[in-house]
C-alpha cells in the first residue's frame, strides 16, 4: 500500500548482460522501505540471459511495480531514453545495473526532494569499489556550502566538479520528472562518453531550484564492470575536448552569452584537471 503523501519514483534501469546483478537489485528495490516506486528496467540487446531472467523474475514476484521493456541494443543512453518515455513518476532515478545501493537510497533521496520545495536535484554520496585492485572509498560525503545568493549557477556547479565527481554521474540523484518532460530532455545517444554530465547539466539549466546534498554513501558503484567502449572512450582526447566545450557553451548559456571571470578561470582548471585525467588513463592503458 502506498504511504501518506509519498510521490512516485520512477527507476530507470539499463540492462546488458548483467542478468544476476539486475535481478539482485530488482529484488532488493522492491522490498526496501519506500513501496511507492516504479521499476522501469530496459534490456538493451542482452546477447546472454539477461532478457529471459528479468522474465522469469516478473512472472515469480508478480508486481505490477516492475516493468521489463526490450530493444535491439543501442548503448545505455538510448535505453535510458526509452525509460524515460515510460515514466509516470513525480520524481525519476536512475540505477546502474552492475551497481548497488543502501536501502534507505529512496527514502533518504525522496526526503531530500519533500522536505524542501526549493530542491530541484538531491545528490547522494557514493561508495567507491575498485573490483579491479579490491578497494573500497567513500567519496561525494564532504560537506559542500550551498550556493551563495549572487553565485552563478555555472561558477558554483564548475566548482563543485573540481572538488570531486558527484556532479558528474546521473546516478545516485533523483530528479524532478516535470521538467524533463517539459523541455524533452533526453541522453545524448552519439555520445559515448561523458553523457551522464551532459544530462545532468541540461537538467540544472532548467530545473529552477538548488541542490541538496546527502553526506552518506547510499549508492555504491563498483569500478572495474564497465565495456570496452567506455573504456576506449576515455582515452580518446577528442571525447574530453567536445564534453568541455559543451561545458563552456553551457556556462555561456545559463550566463546570458557571457562568462564571468571567476568562471572562466574555473574552466581553467577544470580543463588543465581533464587533461591530466586524460593522460593518466592513456598511461594505465598502456600499463596493462
Amino acid at each position: 500500500m502506498k504511504e501518506p503523501h509519498s510521490p512516485l519514483v520512477s527507476i530507470i534501469i539499463p540492462v546488458w548482460n548483467t542478468g544476476d546483478s539486475v535481478v539482485k537489485i530488482i529484488k532488493k528495490l522492491l522490498n526496501q522501505a519506500y513501496r511507492h516506486i516504479e521499476i522501469i528496467v530496459i534490456d538493451d540487446g542482452s546477447t546472454d540471459d539477461s532478457l529471459e531472467k528479468l522474465k522469469q523474475l516478473q512472472q515469480d514476484v508478480r508486481d505490477d511495480r516492475l516493468k521489463i521493456f526490450h530493444q535491439e541494443n543501442a548503448g545505455p543512453s538510448a535505453a535510458r531514453n526509452h525509460g524515460l518515455e515510460k515514466v509516470r513518476g513525480e520524481y525519476i532515478c536512475f540505477i546502474d545495473s552492475d551497481d548497488d545501493f543502501d536501502d534507505k537510497l529512496i527514502t533518504k533521496l525522496v526526503a531530500s526532494m519533500v522536505s524542501n520545495t526549493l530542491t530541484a536535484l538531491a545528490v547522494a554520496g557514493k561508495r567507491y569499489t575498485n573490483l579491479t585492485n579490491n578497494t573500497v572509498k567513500l567519496t561525494c560525503v564532504s560537506r559542500r556550502h550551498k550556493r551563495r545568493e549572487h553565485e552563478s549557477l555555472a561558477t558554483y556547479i564548475i566548482w563543485l566538479m573540481l572538488l570531486d565527481g558527484r556532479m558528474y554521474n546521473v546516478t545516485g540523484k533523483i530528479y524532478k520528472a516535470e521538467p524533463i518532460r517539459k523541455y524533452n530532455l533526453r541522453f545524448a545517444e552519439d555520445w559515448n562518453f561523458a553523457e551522464d554530465t551532459k544530462f545532468v547539466l541540461e537538467y540544472l539549466e532548467v530545473a529552477k531550484g538548488e541542490i541538496e546534498f546527502i553526506l552518506e554513501p547510499l549508492y555504491w558503484y563498483n569500478f572495474g564492470t564497465e565495456t570496452s567502449v567506455v573504456k576506449t572512450s576515455a582515452l580518446k582526447w577528442c571525447n574530453w575536448q567536445k564534453s568541455y566545450q559543451h561545458l563552456r557553451e553551457w556556462a555561456r548559456r545559463i550566463n546570458r552569452q557571457r562568462i564571468r571571470l571567476s568562471t572562466s578561470i574555473l574552466l581553467l582548471l577544470i580543463g588543465l584537471r581533464w587533461r591530466i585525467s586524460h593522460i593518466r588513463s592513456v598511461r594505465r592503458s598502456r600499463s596493462k
